[in-house]
């Protein structure tokens, strides 16, 4: 009887010790999992990222475009509050201030939106008072 006694704790040890290894095996494999679908997200998120920023310039570029139109087609245009232009899925908020008419100097102020990123375009115009000619000064991309 001590024999048998001696293999049913030997067989239960094995149970208790195979227990806690199983656990701490199965963990290690979940924490694996969870690092590469956390660097596949990170990875497809950035990439992500700077597609949306490259739609949101091409949103504000198309709002300086579109102001830099209507100018053209009227050299006293301007807008007091900002219009929103929608360019397929993004938009662009446009305003046309007037600095001074008299100098012929307008700006306008473009800003793309493209899921949750922004960026924002100034284009300074010189406008002919008598011609209405348009000549675009400068296009530069300003911080938000």
């Amino acid at each position: 009887m001590k024999l048998l006694d001696i293999l049913r704790n030997l067989f239960d040890l094995r149970g208790i010790v195979a227990l806690p290894t199983i656990l701490i095996i199965g963990g290690i494999i979940v924490e694996i999992g969870l690092a590469g679908i956390l660097v596949a997200y990170l990875v497809s998120q950035s990439g992500f990222g700077v597609k949306m920023s490259a739609e949101a310039m091409a949103a504000a570029q198309a709002g300086v475009n579109d102001a830099i139109m209507k100018v053209v087609r009227d050299k006293n245009f301007f807008t007091g509050a900002s219009t929103t232009l929608a360019v397929g899925d993004r938009s662009a908020e446009v305003s046309v201030i007037r600095d001074n008419p008299s100098i012929g100097k307008s700006a306008v102020f473009s800003i793309g939106t493209a899921f949750n990123k922004k960026r924002k375009l100034k284009a300074l115009l010189n406008v002919n008072s008598i011609t209405g000619e348009v000549k675009i000064e400068s296009i530069e991309e300003m911080p938000l």
